[in-house]
């Protein structure tokens, strides 16, 4: 005889009439924990909705709202002239009958070790060396204020309103886009390079960028020449490409080939108009030998032109790839320090066959890129606002640096090396007492929401010759400066 669930078997399900969450999902919700758990066994037949909706005191159209969706989701089987019947719940055999989820989450390595050696190169940063948004002396973050609103709105409705068919489906791989026609034009003045549409590829910046020339260009085994310091993000592109990392070691003129010791080099990756963390811009002399390196061996080199749109002082730094006769650069641009971070808008300028090659990547890799975004910025360069924009930015930014490095120069006299002039959003500033504990104050810095960043955490073995501190000011007014430097010194000061 086919069994019926009595009314004390349902002595756990509470409605609450005063939630804000529907009776029949709160039902609906009772009933699915019952049969999961096993306190409503497999085989038992359900009241018929009018007793349902007598013993639980909702109406019927609450009950057979929550019976339908238990049907639907295969926890209840309804049969014809017979009734509703609770399913038979698959249920493994365990050792342990006291596991919970928060069993699970508190074995540390449960998942740690099922992480493949890409996942493993890909999450190494831990709360120390992830910067977790602190804003203040941040040396890595434009000032998001500074961004021209306005403009952008009116862009953003006019590109809305034209519904182009182009920006709207996916990309047409081989025609270039607005976009790239305007970085063609654009870096052609601002940096020297001559180029076409056809030789432009855009992408969701500069990482994405590096993402896609590891899978492009890169076999596990692979030699990459990498500076010494340098970009640890990028680093760990490459490490978990399986790639084999030969540091290029920086001196005086940036990163030096001849520090390279193997000559088998696929590709080498620099950063020549701003050395990064160094702040060191590459001389013509460095530049012609970092090419000549690169074509004895048939060496490609992936510039990335990070933050070079910000020199304070003198003429802009032409990058390597102005340089570049024979198609041995694939430079880098981003617009993640100009314009917004969160805009993901960036390009790569690169030999046409290859340009063509990675294109093809991305329609496979990511269907397409964001259309109306990338016509936004195109349409922003077009008319003329980024430009003004660029020139407004560098004008607050030195005033700020200037405030920072009198600051420095007085009330940290004791503690940091006098610091230069320096492109970019950061100074460099070396401690005097080289056995400070740099983890401890990087620790309080970031309490006290500061966004600064320590040199060794740029090196492979996270230990730097000569320890130092990153100090930004990009992101901070002149007035936040003064208050955040007062802060600055209490962590210093603290240890």
């Amino acid at each position: 005889m086919v069994r019926t669930i009595d009314g004390s078997s349902l002595d756990g399900l509470m409605l609450d009439a005063q939630s804000a969450r529907p009776l029949y999902l709160q039902l609906y919700d009772g009933l699915r924990e019952m049969i999961l758990s096993g306190a409503i066994p497999g085989g038992m037949r359900i009241p018929s909705s009018r007793v349902l909706s007598q013993s639980l005191g909702v109406s019927r159209f609450t009950v057979v709202t929550a019976l339908d969706q238990l049907v639907a989701e295969g926890y209840l089987r309804s049969a014809r002239g017979s009734g509703t019947y609770v399913e038979t719940v698959p249920r493994r055999q365990s050792t342990n009958t006291h596991a919970s989820p928060e069993d699970a989450n508190a074995i540390p390595d449960r998942f740690e070790k099922r992480l493949s050696r890409r996942g493993q190169a890909l999450t190494w940063r831990t709360s120390l060396t992830l910067n977790d948004g602190s804003q203040q002396l941040h040396m890595a973050t434009p000032d998001h204020r500074l961004f021209p609103v306005d403009i952008w709105s009116r862009l953003t409705k006019e590109v809305y309103a034209q519904g182009d068919f182009r920006i709207v489906n996916y990309r047409e791989i081989l025609r270039p886009s607005l976009l790239e026609e305007q970085i063609a034009r654009h870096i052609a003045v601002s940096r020297g390079i001559r180029c076409e549409p056809e030789d432009v590829v855009t992408t969701l910046g500069a990482h994405h960028a590096v993402t896609l020339l590891a899978e492009l260009l890169l076999d596990p085994g692979d030699t990459v020449a990498f500076e010494e310091p340098g970009m640890a993000a990028i680093r760990s592109i490459f490490q978990s490409a399986a790639c084999r990392i030969e540091p290029m070691h920086v001196d005086a003129s940036g990163p030096d080939p001849h520090t390279v010791a193997s000559r088998d080099v696929k590709l080498a990756f620099v950063t020549a108009a701003k050395q990064q963390p160094m702040t060191i811009a590459m001389p013509m002399k460095r530049k012609l030998e970092m090419l000549h390196w690169a074509a004895d061996r048939d060496t490609l080199i992936i510039e990335d032109d990070l933050g070079s749109e910000f020199r304070y002082r003198g003429g802009p730094i032409p990058p390597l790839k102005a340089l570049d006769r024979s198609g041995q650069v694939i430079y880098i641009g981003a617009f993640s320090m100009t314009l917004l971070q969160s805009l993901r808008v960036g390009y790569m300028i690169m030999p046409r066959a290859l340009a063509e090659k990675c294109r093809r990547l991305i329609q496979v890799r990511y269907r397409a890129l964001p259309q109306f975004t990338e016509q936004i910025v195109g349409r922003f360069i077009e008319d003329g606002h980024y430009a003004r924009h660029l020139h407004r930015m560098r004008r607050i930014y030195a005033r700020r640096q200037n405030r920072l490095l009198q600051i420095l120069r007085s009330d940290f006299a004791d503690i940091f090396e006098p610091p230069e002039f320096a492109s970019g959003f950061y100074n460099l500033c070396y401690y005097r007492d080289q056995s400070v504990d740099e983890d401890a104050i990087l620790i309080r810095c970031r309490h006290n929401n500061l966004g600064v960043e320590q040199l060794s955490y740029y090196y492979a073995n996270r230990a730097s010759p000569r320890k130092a501190l990153l100090v930004g000011f990009a992101a901070s007014s002149e007035e936040e400066i003064d208050i955040a430097a007062k802060a600055l010194k209490r962590c210093l000061a603290a240890g």
